[in-house]
């Protein structure tokens, strides 16, 4: 496992997902979110669903994960929400200097 990954999240619509983005801002536990407009088709309690969400992809080192992923438990408003990160194995060191650098 690398030093870095990419934290995902969904939120029902952009105003939920900045304000969670601005908050992992401002606790400099990310330090780049991106946003995308989604198509979601999942099962919840027994119904399928297809929803539009907003795709998060926060930024940041695994040493802050646990930290992170909490803040998002916290402010986000599923009662269960994905929560799952993907390790970053390359990138360019200029970039992921850039991260260590405005984060905690």
């Amino acid at each position: 496992m690398s030093k870095y990954c990419i934290v995902i999240t969904t939120f029902g619509n952009e105003e939920d997902a900045r304000k969670v983005i601005s908050e992992v801002l401002n606790s400099k536990l990310a330090a780049c979110m991106q946003t995308l407009n989604i198509g979601s088709h999942y099962v919840w309690n027994g119904d399928v669903c297809h929803d539009s969400e907003v795709l998060v992809l926060f930024k940041t080192s695994w040493a802050l994960y646990d930290e992170l992923e909490e803040k998002i438990k916290e402010l986000h408003p599923y009662d269960t929400p994905e929560i799952i990160a993907i390790d970053i194995e390359k990138g360019f060191k200029g970039y992921l200097d850039w991260i260590d650098d405005v984060t905690k």
